[in-house]
């Protein structure tokens, strides 16, 4: 184990890890009906120049997620063609963009052998070793929230503009990946632990954002695109805010439309093991977050 976590060690591992994602993201086909779907929508977006309403088909719009995955994959597509390294890049690019914050947030917090244990641990997660190298929106919701969260917790004694701002830009990205289910699964763990350290810590990291400018930044690059959604199809917010936020678990039946037959059923695994791995995750960070020192100087 010393070996490994040795920092040659530790860059070979990843080297490693990252081409055999990269030799399977080159040399296995779509996979499954999600790849397949989402990987079509980037292609129509590339061929109509439709950046505004992702297309399940020319004539049936998709307004199960925001866009943001599938601009990503469509830009991708127009550097490296319609292939499948190119439409499952983002995913990976996303994937080491977390892999980043982890690194930094665990340096900051703790000592080089942590973060290089944080990072490794995340990298090969099941979960997040698939995904790193699947068409999916999931690692693109990962990168906002775990830069929100930990952006909230370092922002009083790292406060750099990636931190303080981090937050809310975090905030963005997960709106324009997921939409909604961002801000629960950022604020959700936040308030549990502004509960447990209502002493006083709490309202150090809380003062110590840029609340007013932070949220004008993320309504300035979250907001436009979904007033432009809506103006183009109409009813796109009810179908998406109401019906798949809230619709879809409370009413027996319900169908919204063809796309959301069509695509409600297999996106609801993914929705399933994002909440199960939240809800783990967050048992696990505020056993340890309650397990760390109080104040803000001993904080990060």
């Amino acid at each position: 184990m010393r070996i490994l976590l040795h920092r040659t060690g530790f860059i070979w591992i990843i080297v490693v890890l990252v081409a055999l994602r990269i030799l399977g993201m080159v040399l296995v086909p779509l996979t499954d009906t999600t790849e397949a779907r989402y990987a079509e929508i980037a292609r129509l977006m590339v061929t109509t120049n439709d950046w505004i309403t992702p297309w399940f088909k020319p004539d049936v719009p998709f307004w199960g997620k925001p866009p943001l995955a599938f601009w990503m994959e469509a830009l991708s597509f127009k550097a490296f063609g319609i292939n499948e390294f190119a439409v499952r890049l983002p995913s990976l690019l996303a994937t080491l963009a977390t892999s980043w914050v982890i690194w930094r947030f665990a340096l900051l917090t703790g000592t080089t052998r942590t973060a290089r244990n944080a990072v490794l641990i995340y990298i090969t997660t099941a979960l997040a070793y698939v995904a790193s190298g699947a068409v999916m929106t999931d690692p693109f919701l990962t990168l906002g929230v775990t830069w929100s969260l930990a952006a909230f917790y370092l922002a009083p004694t790292a406060p750099r503009w990636y931190w303080r701002y981090g937050f809310f830009l975090g905030l963005a990205i997960g709106l324009l990946a997921k939409g909604p289910l961002a801000l629960v699964l950022t604020f959700a763990p936040i308030v549990i632990w502004s509960f447990i350290h209502r002493s006083g810590t709490a309202q150090c990291h809380i003062k110590a954002l840029p609340w007013l400018k932070g949220s004008l930044l993320t309504l300035l690059i979250g907001l436009p695109w979904y007033i432009a959604a809506e103006l183009k199809t109409p009813g796109f917010l009810n179908y998406f805010i109401i019906g798949e936020h809230f619709m879809r678990f409370i009413q027996p039946g319900w169908g919204g439309g063809r796309s959301v037959r069509q695509c409600a059923q297999a996106s609801q695994r993914h929705y399933l093991a994002a909440m199960a791995d939240g809800v783990l995750s967050l048992g696990f960070d505020c056993h340890r977050i309650a397990s760390w020192q109080n104040g803000c100087s001993a904080g990060p």
